[in-house]
């Protein structure tokens, strides 16, 4: 076994093990891991553009990231203008700093925080539900089967590249073989739960968490290249940063809470 794929199972098996201790205990444990997560996470953002952490725009960008990420829409909703005032602030910014952040930059920056808090609001939101932990769960190991999948068939069958400029490693095999992967673990949920008659739900929730989790790679995966870096960080050894281990959840956690409270699942 080569040092990288040995750091990458040892920190799988490690990380993975403690990622599930603390959904299992919830509350305050799960919302703080989730909130430590999401500034990291625009810290990577924020790397990977060359932003120094220490500057009024990205300090704005870690407060909003946060503010999103506990309070979701719930306060934007209460007082829309206040949208306007942020993204007003934002290009202020820009004339006060002399367009040594520019206008390409605050979007960055903006849009970076909706990405990630927003996105993560979800997670503690699904988390939050009645069933929050085995619909989390469902999720997780949909995600999980989905790469595993994805990287056995892919090698083993080959075939096209779905976006060989953005991701080259990607097959449509591997892609079809990590959503069927994830139909079984909705299958399997449904046949442990004892809830065979809504197999079809479950099925089909299990196959959009997988495309929307390939999407969201995909998306990192764009963001890496236009900024032409290879991860987005190394907190993770043999993974990379945290958007490179949670990008296909950002996506795939919010689709997941509104299908469930739209379908009640």
């Amino acid at each position: 076994m080569n040092r990288n794929l040995y750091q990458r199972v040892l920190t799988g098996i490690i990380g993975g093990a403690a990622f599930l201790a603390i959904v299992f205990l919830g509350g305050i444990w799960f919302a703080g891991l989730i909130t430590l997560l999401g500034l990291i996470g625009f810290a990577e953002l924020l790397r990977m553009k060359g932003y120094n952490f220490f500057e009024i725009p990205s300090l704005a960008g870690f407060a909003l990231t946060a503010t999103w990420l506990v309070y979701g829409m719930d306060w934007l909703l209460a007082r829309p203008s206040l949208l306007l005032w942020i993204v007003y602030g934002f290009l202020i910014m820009t004339v006060l700093m002399k367009n040594r952040y520019t206008f390409r930059d605050m979007s960055h920056i903006l849009v970076g925080t909706v990405y990630l808090g927003l996105s993560l609001h979800y997670v503690l939101q699904l988390r939050d539900l009645p069933d929050g932990l085995i619909l989390f769960l469902f999720v997780l190991f949909s995600i999980w089967a989905t790469d595993i999948g994805a990287f056995f068939v892919g090698r083993t069958l080959k075939g096209p590249k779905i976006w060989p400029s953005i991701s080259p490693n990607k097959t449509v095999s591997g892609s079809v073989g990590g959503a069927l992967a994830a139909v079984l673990v909705g299958i399997l949920f449904c046949w442990i739960g004892g809830e065979q008659h809504q197999i079809l739900q479950w099925g089909i929730l299990a196959l959009t968490v997988s495309v929307a989790g390939q999407i969201g790679d995909f998306v990192e995966s764009g963001i890496k290249r236009s900024l032409d870096v290879k991860d987005s960080g190394a907190i993770l050894p043999g993974h990379g940063g945290v958007l490179d281990r949670f990008d296909s959840l950002l996506f795939a956690a919010p689709i997941a809470y509104h299908l469930v409270v739209w379908f009640r699942f």
